[in-house]
């Protein structure tokens, strides 16, 4: 179980965090281990023995004390500046011109812990414990170092003491309820809590229900779990721990209403809290209020201005709203804070292109190293903005670069296949993929790039093997399928399996005008026209102005004896034509329509 306040385990780590300020308590007099004064006075319980002398001669009591003080001081120095092995030294010196200071002997065992020398600590906490038995801290370090070593004996023990010896501090009191409650002792543990919760006299009431709703929750005795809490903020109403322990209670029975309902008035009524402001923001982010949540992060924001996830929450917040102009600024105001974060450039660099700022965007996609799990997707996203400028060589010498920089990263060479494809230089492409195929065996995309380049290059027989590899590796590879089944119909060769191919893509993929027009081109080959025509108009209709579509559906309309509507569709495949050598077959078959109208009698027609 954990405990928010003040746990036996976590006793501690705080005094290790913190630097073991409560450590620096000064005794008032001797027997009075729990009342302090300020922490950077060196303890006035450092009175040397008066009959302590030296080859005869008495030692100057002052002297001893001066001494003492001089190296407690530095112990302490040294231990807020983390220099702990200097820090144990002077605390050691002191010991020599006072072993009877159980305070030394606590501040001590600490700095060994702090380096992990438990036997060392737990030695020193048992002398502090013997030399001055009432000394607090002393009883706290020791009880936490056996409950460390799950010596619960021997650390109930020293809890239960010091209950007998401050019966006014209930804070210990507490702290013995959190061991009970590690060990499972739940029942005994309820007992205590209950009793401090009951006692009127003291102030740590809420605490003790707080902890007993702990109890049982652990117990999953959930409805007492809710009177506990409950209980709690009725004593304390902004304890904001009760609040989240109630609120994840709630949650837990699927109330979530009920959770934002609670959270929302504890900012309106004792507000604004940090944890509530995380907790709240987080039940808005999922619901897409994203005005609300980011109020709450900004009020967070403003309160801990270091705090950088939040910063990049906000930031998330103001791209979803499409806010970009505020995510950059918020971005950039990030990465002054830091500057080698990866992710932070990764977000920027993508506001900047989706606000046309492409060369912002590649001055921050430049930036991320390739050590970075941004780094693919930088180069990718580089890649297309060159090619978006028109800069195909910049774009494959990026890509170029990062193969040489990640090997390892598959995406690399998909886009090399594709920039290269483009480019139309087949063979050195088709060989670079090639020399790599082996350290991608299951790569349906490198393998369907050296199936369409082996296609440009003419070898058809290689174009359908790696083809059928790609939907061995993956049955649902669309551009395979597409791919493949097109290929067949060209050649006129496995037609049928070409049917089962294309419907298959058109069932995954039916908004696709290309694949639509190889299933009509497929049944245009079966010689199934009127079909053919159906499909081939679905596929004008999604992409009228691409070329090979319409070329096709005059081939239909041809085919079917309407050659108006083929004429009609041939004129507009020309309109769309860039290649020549298309251009010039499209006009021949237009020619020939031409031909064989002017060749009809007119009263026929």
């Amino acid at each position: 179980m954990e405990w928010n306040k003040k746990p036996v385990l976590s006793l501690i780590l705080t005094a290790l965090a913190t630097g073991c300020a409560s450590m620096h308590a000064v005794e008032k007099t001797q027997g009075q281990g729990n009342e302090f004064y300020d922490g950077n006075v060196p303890p006035l319980s450092m009175q040397p023995p008066t009959d302590l002398s030296h080859d005869g001669q008495t030692v100057d009591p002052f002297y001893m004390n001066t001494q003492a003080d001089y190296h407690f001081t530095l112990g302490e120095s040294y231990s807020l500046e983390g220099q702990t092995d200097r820090a144990i030294e002077e605390f050691k010196l002191t010991l020599v011109y006072d072993p009877n200071s159980a305070q030394v002997r606590t501040r001590l065992a600490t700095e060994y812990l702090r380096k992990g020398m438990v036997s060392e600590s737990l030695e020193q906490a048992k002398i502090a414990v013997e030399k001055d038995s009432r000394f607090a801290d002393a009883r706290v370090l020791l009880g936490s170092l056996y409950a460390t070593l799950k010596v619960y004996d021997e650390a109930e023990k020293q809890f239960q003491d010091l209950m007998k010896l401050y019966p006014e501090k209930y804070d210990y009191a507490l702290q013995y309820g959190a061991l009970l409650a590690e060990q499972k002792k739940y029942e005994a543990s309820a007992v205590v809590f209950k009793s401090v919760g009951e006692n009127k006299s003291n102030n740590e009431g809420h605490l003790a229900y707080y902890y007993l709703g702990r109890v049982y929750l652990e117990q999953k005795a959930y409805a007492d779990a809710e009177k506990s809490f409950q209980k709690a903020l009725t004593m304390k109403p902004d304890y904001d721990e009760a609040v989240i322990a109630l609120g994840r209670l709630l949650e837990e029975k699927k109330q979530r209403t009920a959770v934002i309902k609670l959270f929302e008035n504890y900012q309106d009524k004792h507000g604004p809290n940090v944890k509530i402001a995380e907790a709240l923001g987080k039940f808005y982010l999922e619901d897409e209020e994203y005005k609300k949540a980011y109020h709450q992060y900004e009020f967070i924001e403003n309160t801990d201005p270091s705090n950088l996830n939040i910063k990049v929450r906000m930031a998330l917040i103001l791209i979803e709203e499409k806010k970009l102009e505020h995510a950059a600024k918020k971005l950039k105001q990030i990465l002054v804070q830091a500057p080698d974060s990866d992710k932070i450039r990764f977000y920027l660099g993508a506001i900047y292109e989706e606000t046309q700022s492409s060369e912002l965007a590649i001055e921050q996609f430049k930036k991320i190293p390739p050590t970075s799990g941004f780094y693919s997707e930088s180069v990718a996203h580089m890649a297309y903005l060159y090619r978006q400028k028109s800069k195909l060589d910049m774009a494959i010498q990026v890509v170029e670069e990062g193969m040489e920089n990640a090997p390892q990263e598959e995406i690399m060479y998909t886009l090399y296949g594709s920039l290269m494809h483009e480019k139309k230089d087949y063979a050195v492409a088709l060989k670079k993929l090639k020399s790599i195929q082996s350290k991608f065996p299951n790569s349906d995309q490198i393998q369907f790039f050296i199936g369409s380049l082996s296609d440009k290059l003419g070898n058809k027989d290689e174009t359908i093997a790696s083809m059928t590899k790609v939907l061995e590796i993956n049955p649902d590879h669309i551009q395979a399928l597409n791919y493949l089944a097109y290929t067949y119909a060209e050649d006129g060769v496995e037609l049928k399996k070409a049917e089962v191919l294309s419907k298959k893509a058109v069932s995954l993929k039916s908004e696709d005008p290309y694949i639509q027009d190889t299933l009509g081109w497929v049944l245009f080959k079966q010689g199934r026209y009127d079909e053919a025509i159906k499909t081939l108009q679905v596929a004008h209709g999604l992409k009228p102005e691409e070329s090979i579509i319409s070329e096709h559906l005059g081939d239909a309309y041809y085919r079917a004896e309407m050659p108006s509507k083929a004429r009609i569709m041939y004129l507009k495949a020309l309109q769309s034509e860039k290649d020549e050598g298309n251009a010039k077959k499209i006009h021949e078959k237009i020619s020939s329509i031409d031909r064989t109208q002017k060749r009809i009698p007119a009263s026929s027609r």
